[in-house]
């Protein structure tokens, strides 16, 4: 419920602060005073688009700001909470303020519970708190969709319509990866089988992992076999051969210390040292004699080392890759490979899906039309009812639905069926799409009957009428104000109205004043105690000239809707 709205520097007003309680609350005033200002500035509260003629002429910023109070476990309240915009509940309901500011240079800027937020999350909540029934929203009742979500609404089918939306979506999305792979199959049959003839020419190579650079170490080794040979000999002699050689005058020194030892019990450390050198030089030199002895030429293990080097350089050359990089390729090629031939399989899948997802879809849109068409003969009568008391004594109404094979091949979101909502307004004329044939007041009242059938079930706790009482009077603009009340006793209601027959079916009222100065004009909004309803009251039966017998027939009519 809306329960406070201050508005400042938006068109005619400068600033206004003005309260709502629950029921509903009549807006009156002098044409050309600006009722519509105020449904503008909720519709910038609800996220509608910033229009900077809004602003009040000479200022660079207006404001707008709306205090609610939501049931703890509302929509709106889940909403918040998931959004992790919610405040903590005062009992069983959730404070809520939801502020819009715009600036002259085009910026718009909103805040929900005092934190930054985007236009489209001040839309999301939005949808959750007010419902407004204007001209443009009236506008939407003649849509072939707006009034197919009103029977689905009537008829209780949002599960059920939630579901056929997922199954479509998912149908249409493997019936797209279907097409696309029909469509590349010839592309894949040609690179699976060109991968297929890559990996049979690897396989009879065979190349093992890191063989190329075992293979080219040994190739530099055998083709410098005899400077290799040379070195090998040369420090055999450095170490144990020649005369001076290293073991001997290591020898010679650990003997030497060793003569000297009882003498110095630090040199204990360094003979040991000497001595474990001694034998690793002799080690040393046994390894290096063993591999001389095997340090022969070998031609035919140099011809087999370049012969298998050519063939992976030929190898790598053919697949464009470097005989290092070789092994990373071969195994990119395998993982290619396999994944094209697990697309054979997952293809399986997603075709064995569709049947069962087709088959599903059917049956539960069959379901769904079978409850719509029950459905969509209780609204039309109902409606039929309802738009009679409210001024068309004679209308008549249906609710039509179809069956397009194209709409049934197509499998859309909602279903396989089409509604178009049918009025005849007048005896002997008959039914026509809404469309066709209503006026701005017939469209406002059957919005109108809509929501007072629908409104037990929808979880938005205010609902805004502007125009709803057009090319209405008397009796029937008091049947109107009669079915705002009773909407009023659930909910909040705000109507906008010129009737005075209307406005006196109101639990509350305020009137929209307008004082025009020299040099500027002024709108504000006050809300109006019971002496001042049967003034305003008056004033609408009867102009500006207010007599004792309007002032009584206002009094009248207050007391007939109370």
């Amino acid at each position: 419920m809306l329960t406070t709205l201050s508005i400042r520097q938006i068109a005619l007003i400068d600033q206004l602060e003005l309260d709502f309680a629950a029921g509903m609350t009549a807006l009156t005033g002098e044409t050309g005073a600006g009722k519509s200002i105020l449904i503008d500035a909720i519709g910038l509260l609800l996220g509608d688009r910033a229009n900077m003629n809004l602003l009040r002429a000479g200022c660079d910023q207006g404001e707008v700001t709306g205090e609610f109070l939501l049931p703890a476990d509302s929509p709106a309240a889940r909403w918040l909470e998931e959004q992790e915009l919610g405040e903590e509940p005062e009992g069983d309901s959730l404070p809520l303020i939801v502020r819009r500011l715009l600036s002259r240079d085009g910026r718009s800027k909103a805040w929900i519970n005092g934190r930054p937020v985007p236009g489209q999350t001040l839309k999301g909540i939005g949808r959750h708190l007010i419902d407004i029934h204007g001209q443009h929203q009236n506008q939407r009742l003649m849509q072939a969709k707006t009034q197919l979500a009103l029977l689905d609404h009537f008829c209780d089918l949002k599960r059920q319509v939630d579901e056929l939306g997922r199954l479509s979506r998912q149908i249409h999305a493997d019936e797209q990866q279907l097409a696309n792979h029909q469509a590349e199959q010839a592309s894949r049959a040609d690179r699976l089988a060109f991968l297929e003839f890559q990996l049979e020419e690897i396989e009879r190579v065979d190349p093992q992992p890191d063989e190329f650079n075992q293979l080219h170490a040994e190739l530099k080794r055998l083709t410098r076999l005899d400077e290799w040979r040379q070195v090998l000999a040369e420090q055999m002699a450095a170490l144990f051969d020649e005369d001076g050689n290293a073991h001997d005058r290591v020898g010679a020194a650990e003997q030497a210390l060793s003569r000297i030892a009882d003498l110095d019990e630090a040199l204990g450390p360094v003979i040991e040292t000497l001595q474990s050198a001694e034998i690793q030089i002799a080690e040393a030199v046994d390894t290096l004699r063993d591999r001389l002895e095997s340090a022969e030429a070998d031609p035919e293990r140099l011809a087999t080392v370049e012969a298998r080097l050519d063939t992976l350089h030929e190898l790598a050359r053919k697949h464009r890759v470097a005989p290092e990089a070789f092994e990373q390729h071969v195994h990119d090629l395998r993982e290619e490979h396999e994944q094209l031939e697990q697309a054979g399989s997952t293809l399986g899948e997603v075709e064995s899906r569709l049947v069962e997802n087709r088959a599903t879809y059917d049956r539960l849109a069959a379901e769904v039309s079978t409850k719509r068409a029950t459905g969509a003969k209780k609204l039309a009568e109902r409606l039929k009812a309802s738009i009679r008391e409210l001024g068309m004594p004679n209308g008549e109404f249906e609710v039509r639905l179809t069956q397009p094979e194209t709409l049934a091949e197509r499998r859309g979101e909602r279903g396989i069926d089409e509604v178009v909502f049918l009025i005849s307004a007048n005896r002997g004329q008959p039914v026509a799409p809404l469309d066709q044939i209503a006026s701005g007041g017939e469209l406002a009242r059957v919005s109108l009957a809509l929501k007072t059938l629908t409104a037990g079930d929808d979880p938005v706790g205010t609902f805004i009428f502007d125009e709803v009482d057009t090319g209405i009077g008397g009796a029937t603009a008091a049947i109107v104000g009669a079915h705002l009340r009773a909407l009023g006793d659930s909910r909040q209601v705000l109507c906008v109205t010129h009737l005075p027959q209307v406005a006196a079916h109101g639990h509350h009222q305020a009137r929209i004043e307008k004082d025009e100065q020299a040099d500027s004009t002024r709108t504000w909004v006050r809300a109006l105690d019971p002496n001042e309803r049967v003034e305003e009251l008056a004033r609408m039966l009867g102009g500006r000239e207010v007599t004792e017998q309007t002032r009584a027939h206002a009094r009248e009519l207050l007391d007939s809707s109370a």
